[in-house]
């Protein structure tokens, strides 16, 4: 409470004193509040994971990102005020009611967008319980079913608290609503933060012990299959209540569909003491359930059972344990792999039946891209089981579900033989238009989209770009595609996701996923070739990322064409599979192609 009040009585006071300022001086504040606070909000992320983060990663990591987005929003916006007002010496001459009428609404809206990004720097920070009486979420203490006499069970489903007025929240939807038209990218903002107020909260909801950041690159998908239950652990009577434990199923809802993901922590994810301690709550998927609707956030409800001295028979996962004190979810417990070694953990996901992941977020800056496959294999234990007694037998063995052979990509599939790495364009081009920040550095195009006609390049005049611009770690794959015509209505509406989207995908023979960074398309466009090439090796936040080609379309994909799709991988991985991301894909098979790419 004494927060919200102090963020109320700070609105009210930044909002008074640019309504004294006069209308003039309150709609320039107003104008840069508002552009610095959605660039700020487009970028911050990117700046602390990226510049900040590995700068210190022993402690600045947990302040990272209040650091950055309070520079990013108060540094421009101060220079911007200061420079505006030296070039701009008078205020307009105006009626005096819409002076003060108007000088009180850019002043209100201008309170809201600071201090709601102040709310969001404050809260970024790691206090400890709370910020003066404040949480957003309770943070579980570790021995938390053994603190007093009679605890209550935290509720799963509780909301968060909110802010009064929720500027925070304010704030985030300005840069939404701003990143949908003049401050768009490539990738949607929607897409990287559906929900940053409640992904934030949950990831420092934790206790002191447990850290709240984890490097790019951290983890990796080993697999993904649906699941029929998850399970309430209930300990039998007896004094060594753990060894006649029995296992209550617990379906998913209505509409809903349970999903595992098995993820593997590497090395680099681990905290300052070399353990991987996590909720989780620190886990974040994120997608849709249609390409029309706005990204959605979703966050484990389940996890592996825990390690024991005996194994159980059977790998469950678990959701809630049962105590003498009552239900006791176990969202908020401090978890670690069973197996310290391949650092392999399986959390559950509760999620609609229409849902198209895009990516896995962990400890929000380990990312990896998601992709639900195909299979026709019923989920894991299909009929519910009797509640069971725990023994000393060995865990079932797991099988990976199949890579389909040949199989389509909804609206795309490999062809056969015609895949290979190197950083030369298609031809070299010398007449073309550019698009999207064009970046051409040494003949070689680093980032952006070029369009241009064949038969006008060994005459033009522009700049020669004759390759990609290729890091030396990483080795550009050429994957070339053929494309597929939908013919049904769903086979429409499928292949429309897709490209909408841009979710593609390859993957190596150690389960790591790239993501498409580029694509390139020759095709006859009213009787004369076109070529159309997009690269973005480096994405910022929204900024970056595969659009939509200009002149190519979907009815240009017949005859001779030629569409490749860019994977920038690690050197020496031989990529196996080639795939979109989504429920209702099969996956390429790629290993007979031999891609192996060059050390």
């Amino acid at each position: 409470m004494i927060v919200s009040l102090l963020f109320v009585v700070l609105i009210l006071a930044v909002a008074f004193s640019q309504a004294t300022q006069g209308f003039f001086s309150a709609l320039i504040m107003c104008v840069l509040t508002i552009c610095c606070a959605a660039a700020a909000l487009g970028t911050y992320e990117w700046v602390a994971i990226r510049w900040l983060a590995p700068l210190a990663p022993n402690w600045l990591p947990n302040y990272a990102f209040a650091i950055a987005l309070g520079v990013l929003f108060g540094l421009p916006l101060l220079v911007l005020r200061l420079g505006t007002d030296r070039l701009v010496r008078r205020s307009g001459l105006i009626p005096l009611w819409i002076d003060r009428i108007g000088a009180g609404v850019c002043g209100l809206i201008t309170a809201f967008i600071m201090v709601g990004v102040l709310a969001n720097c404050l809260l970024a920070v790691p206090f400890g319980t709370s910020f003066i009486g404040f949480a957003r979420v309770d943070i579980p203490s570790k021995d938390a079913p053994k603190d007093g006499p009679n605890p209550t069970p935290p509720n799963a489903e509780a909301k968060m608290r909110e802010i009064w007025l929720t500027p925070d929240r304010f704030a985030y939807a300005v840069a939404g609503v701003l990143s949908d038209g003049i401050f768009s990218g490539n990738r949607s903002f929607r897409h990287d933060a559906p929900d940053e107020v409640e992904a934030g909260a949950w990831i420092n909801a934790v206790a002191s012990e447990v850290s709240r950041f984890a490097p790019p690159g951290s983890i990796s998908i080993v697999r993904t299959e649906p699941v029929q239950f998850v399970y309430r652990e209930i300990p039998g009577p007896g004094a060594r209540r753990a060894d006649d434990m029995t296992y209550e199923a617990i379906a998913p809802k209505s509409g809903q569909t349970l999903r595992m993901i098995r993820v593997k922590l590497k090395k680099e994810a681990m905290d300052s003491r070399k353990n991987h301690q996590f909720t989780l709550r620190q886990f974040r998927l994120v997608g849709r359930t249609d390409p029309d609707e706005p990204f959605q956030q979703y966050h484990a409800i389940a996890v592996q059972q825990d390690k024991t001295e005996t194994p159980p028979p059977v790998n469950r996962h678990i959701r809630v344990k049962k105590t003498k004190w009552g239900d006791w979810p176990v969202t908020d417990d401090l978890f670690a792999p069973r197996d310290d070694n391949s650092g392999e953990v399986e959390v559950v996901f509760e999620l609609p039946v229409e849902f198209v992941p895009s990516y896995l977020e962990y400890k929000r800056g380990g990312r990896v891209a998601v992709s639900f496959e195909e299979s026709k294999e019923a989920p894991r234990e299909t009929q519910p089981p009797k509640p069971e007694t725990s023994t000393a037998a060995e865990p079932k063995p797991e099988t990976v579900p199949p890579v389909a052979k040949g199989g389509s990509i909804r609206r795309y599939t490999t062809k056969s033989g015609k895949s290979f790495f190197g950083d030369s364009l298609p031809l070299p081009l010398k007449a073309y238009q550019r698009h999207k920040n064009v970046d051409i550095q040494r003949n070689a195009l680093a980032a952006g989209h070029l369009v241009g006609f064949v038969d006008e390049q060994d005459e033009g005049k522009e700049p020669a770009v004759e390759k990609f611009q290729v890091d030396r770690e990483k080795r550009l794959l050429h994957l070339n595609i053929g494309y597929l015509q939908a013919r049904s209505g769903l086979g429409r509406a499928i292949s429309f996701a897709v490209e909408t989207l841009q979710n593609y995908f390859v993957e190596d023979a150690n389960g790591n996923m790239y993501e498409v960074v580029g694509k390139y398309a020759i095709a006859d466009v009213d009787g004369r070739q076109v070529v159309e090439v997009q690269y973005f090796s480096n994405k910022s936040g929204t900024i970056g990322g595969l659009g939509p080609f200009n002149k190519i379309h979907k009815d240009h994909f017949k005859g001779d064409y030629e569409l490749v799709f860019l994977f920038l991988v690690d050197p020496g991985v031989k990529v196996v599979a080639f795939s979109t991301g989504g429920e209702a894909t099969r996956r390429d098979d790629l290993r007979d192609e031999n891609l192996t790419a060059p050390e």
